[in-house]
């Protein structure tokens, strides 16, 4: 019994270190989806290629999903900050990005094709700093793991 009671502390000290870590490298993931959509739809816009309802479709990652749901919200009637908050939801990212792609997204709707590329451009640009500052706190997540399952090696240890 005292063998089972040491293995579930060892394990519930693993997963708290797992589950800190993967917080800190959810915003990596995030991060570098939306930088890989953007990339996507600034080489379509650049191209000249169909309308943003096409473009949106065409985008997998997080950029699309929050494109789709602002043009939605926008055809329900919504005013485009409203539809841009709507669109951000509950994003896994950092105050910067978030205000990038609210940024990025209001007056959208109205934007010139080279108003595009200049709003994908700023957008890149401080994605590319918040990737920056994600990469570092997921070198930070690596060590969260570590602790946590060395942490539950120690106990058990102590505890025998």
């Amino acid at each position: 019994m005292k063998t089972v009671g040491i293995a579930m502390l060892f394990g519930l000290c693993c997963v708290i270190g797992f589950q800190l870590g993967r917080r800190k490298t959810g915003r990596l993931k995030t991060i570098r989806s939306l930088r890989s959509d953007l990339q996507l739809f600034s080489e379509r816009i650049s191209a000249g290629c169909g309308m943003m309802t096409e473009l949106a479709g065409e985008l997998n990652g997080t950029m699309g999903e929050i494109l789709k749901t602002y043009l939605v919200m926008l055809g329900e009637g919504k005013k485009e900050a409203e539809a841009a908050g709507c669109a951000i939801g509950e994003l896994c990212a950092c105050e910067t990005v978030l205000a990038g792609v609210r940024m990025f997204l209001i007056g959208l709707s109205t934007a010139s094709r080279n108003d595009l590329i200049r709003r994908t451009q700023t957008l890149e640009l401080m994605l590319e700093r918040a990737e920056k500052e994600a990469e570092t706190e997921a070198k930070q997540a690596r060590v969260l793991q570590i602790s946590g399952v060395l942490t539950g090696a120690g106990l058990a240890i102590l505890l025998l």
